[in-house]
């Protein structure tokens, strides 16, 4: 696994939402949760949905296109919505000055 640092500091995020970041040409999906951020793929498993599009609810994020629910912290696919695959999750680094990372 290789450390991929993002285009993005810790500052630029909102509490409770969530943004799309490219890293080594990967779409990933952070999101800043009670000071926490998270990090899972983008493109949903189940028809290749943008889940930063979708709806973020605690620690779940639904993708905008058929339902699939998330939980951001572990990439899983929620056991109500089986149609989705689970997501790859990143281990998330933050640095002195606030620029965030990626274990890809």
């Amino acid at each position: 696994m290789a450390n991929v640092k993002l285009n993005i500091k810790k500052a630029e995020l909102k509490e409770g939402k969530q943004v799309k970041v490219t890293a080594n040409g990967k779409d990933v999906l952070l999101a800043l949760i009670n000071g926490e951020i998270y990090a899972i793929d983008d493109i949903c498993s189940h028809r290749g949905g943008p889940l930063h599009k979708g709806l973020l609810d605690g620690f779940n994020i639904k993708c905008p296109w058929h339902g699939a629910i998330f939980d951001v912290r572990t990439g899983n696919v929620d056991p109500a919505t089986t149609w989705g695959k689970h997501q790859q999750k990143y281990e998330v680094r933050i640095d002195d000055n606030g620029e965030i990372s990626i274990d890809m």
